[in-house]
């Protein structure tokens, strides 16, 4: 193995190479590399190598700055505030992954805190997703990731019944009209049948017709027939925000408690055992902590004192088409007549053409390496290649209301980790949850929790289910989808339903209060428009910015140059300009 792994640093031209092994096989690498794809490309090759468990990265890229996050001032705030709680789990990180075990642990007699650097849930990856609930046919076989995919979706149902979210069960065809492409269909369908993919199959045409009768007209006029068709029933559509959010709230009804603007800035262990995590709000101290970190993961690994492995962050950009321009099938997937004029990342799906629960379209994601994990910018090159992921001839660049990136964390073996840390006992490592992280989600919940709870029991420590556990959360009230009549019975019974705030989504006062003023509670621009779509429509927040800005000001007794588009630094007003703003004006 360290022959192998050395060949391969020479064969990149890593200076002053160096590498070493553990006991559990986990590979660390030093040297300097040309460039950051070079990084990249060496990370990979030496976790391919046989034995190695994982690869941690101490290298470093000639000419570059490689970004790292500085700890100091949070341990220092933290420290100097003392003790603020004790918990028995604390949950870093209340993206799709932390809410999701938060919500499940909750059922059990067991205090729980979730804590998240960001002023709302789903505030990174979670959010910056296009939203598939994959079926398991893009995992590779084998892994951990193929295996949780396939589960997960399987649970989706039960959690969108439970939790009130839509999931859209579209199903996706892929479709194509060459020879030369039916090789890649048919690969697709032999991981699927690998993977277990529920009701995977290929159909012919007429199949294909009557599965979307949409595809007979569109053939014609392309002149085309199919050569191929692979149907995967489970495939599905969510928002991922509106998962997330489903799951804090029903965690939070549950008794977990929730902190944000919390940054960690080191894990508390001693003699082999964790003991808390010290965050910029104070030092809370635990017998558990459970790593859901996103980009952050490694970092909070190592300060638990095990390094063993590190996430290197994968940038996605979406562009979002405006709801003008609907999709041409109800089913995702569609027909392709030619290969991509951009090729794909080796390491990703390379995204698709695909649409939201509200039928926008979404193009993309992109997939680049990027040395910064808050490089959230997006690029002409990664919009051009979102851009090439489109099928639909009568769609351009014109169409385009926003495009976002986000960025995913990806190990150097492209699998998920989650484990109790053999080095640290009480901690667990749930690191590495890239795509399909979403769509694998409710499984990730349920292998974490049930490697913990194994624990606690070995220990003489499980912990009593909780007897009033409820895990209903009713669905959100959406005034757009109701009738005229049921709107109509609505205003009577509070007008405050009968304001629009937002115009292109159609989304009243009394539906941005009832976010306001719900367990979780959000606090910025941004957080109230993933959970109402006020803000979401053509103009991007042009009308209803000013004012749901003013009805959070004033529903949390905030004043309105504190209130944020996304977080702290983000403030929309510097300072108050006019003395009556509050009574009528306008400040700016």
């Amino acid at each position: 193995m360290v022959k192998e792994i050395q060949k391969i640093m020479e064969d990149f031209h890593v200076k002053d190479a160096n590498m070493t092994a553990d006991e559990r096989n986990i590979v660390t690498l030093s040297g300097v590399c040309d460039s950051w794809q070079t990084l990249i490309d060496v990370g990979h090759a030496v976790a391919k190598v046989d034995g190695v468990k994982n690869v941690v990265s101490d290298m470093e890229v000639e000419g570059l700055t490689i970004p790292k996050k500085n700890y100091e001032p949070y341990i220092k705030k933290g420290k100097e505030i003392g003790v603020i709680d004790r918990a028995d789990v604390v949950i870093i990180g209340a993206g799709v992954s932390g809410c999701g075990i938060a919500r499940e642990l909750s059922r059990y007699n067991l205090k729980i805190i979730v804590v998240e650097m960001g002023d709302d849930v789903a505030y990174a990856a979670s959010k910056a997703n296009n939203g598939d609930i994959h079926a398991g046919h893009a995992a590779k076989s084998g892994t951990l990731k193929a295996k949780l995919n396939v589960e997960g979706n399987r649970m989706y149902t039960q959690w969108s019944e439970e939790l009130g979210f839509r999931l859209e069960r579209c199903g996706s065809l892929q479709m194509v009209t060459e020879d030369r492409l039916v090789p890649s269909v048919e690969k697709t369908y032999e991981t699927a049948l690998k993977n277990g993919v529920d009701g995977a199959r290929m159909v012919t045409q007429e199949e294909a017709i009557q599965i979307e009768p949409r595809v007979e007209a569109e053939l014609k006029r392309m002149g085309k027939e199919l050569k191929a068709a692979l149907w995967l029933p489970s495939m599905g559509v969510v928002e991922p925000y509106e998962v997330v959010v489903a799951l804090a709230e029903n965690a939070a009804k549950n008794g977990v408690q929730f902190l944000f603007d919390c940054t960690v800035g080191d894990v508390l262990h001693e003699d082999g055992q964790v003991k808390g995590v010290v965050t910029e709000k104070g030092i809370i101290e635990a017998d558990f902590v459970i790593n859901c970190a996103g980009v952050y993961a490694d970092e909070m690994s190592w300060m638990a004192g095990d390094r063993s492995y590190t996430i290197h962050p994968r940038k996605g950009t979406i562009a979002i088409i405006d709801k003008t321009c609907p999709p041409l099938f109800s089913v995702l997937g569609g027909i392709t007549t030619h290969e991509p004029t951009m090729k794909k990342n080796v390491e990703s799906k390379g995204g698709g053409m695909c649409f939201t629960p509200e039928h926008n379209i979404l193009l993309g994601p992109s997939a680049t390496e990027v040395p910064d994990k808050e490089d959230v910018d997006t690029t002409p090159e990664d919009l051009a290649y979102a851009m090439s992921r489109n099928s639909n001839e009568q769609i351009g660049i014109g169409n385009i209301i926003r495009i976002f990136a986000g960025t995913r964390p990806a190990d150097f073996k492209e699998d998920f980790i989650i484990e109790m840390s053999p080095i640290t006992h009480g901690f667990m490592n749930v690191g590495a949850i890239q795509s399909p992280g979403l769509a694998s989600a409710p499984a990730v919940a349920k292998m974490a929790i049930g490697i913990l709870l194994d624990d606690m029991e070995k220990n003489g420590k499980r912990p009593e289910e909780k007897p009033d556990y409820d895990p209903i959360q009713p669905p959100k009230l959406d005034f757009r989808h109701m009738t005229h009549e049921e709107q109509d019975a609505l205003i009577k019974k509070d007008p405050r339903y009968g304001k629009i705030i937002c115009r292109c989504e159609q989304i009243t006062e009394g539906e941005i209060l009832d976010a306001v003023h719900s367990l979780v509670v959000p606090t910025s621009i941004d957080a109230i428009k993933r959970r109402t779509r006020a803000g979401m429509g053509r103009c991007q927040g042009g009308f209803c910015q000013p004012r749901v800005l003013e009805l959070l000001a004033r529903e949390l007794g905030e004043d309105w140059v504190n209130i944020t588009l996304k977080g702290r630094g983000s403030n929309v007003l510097i300072c108050p300009n006019r003395e009556n703003a509050e009574e009528g004006g306008s400040r700016s």
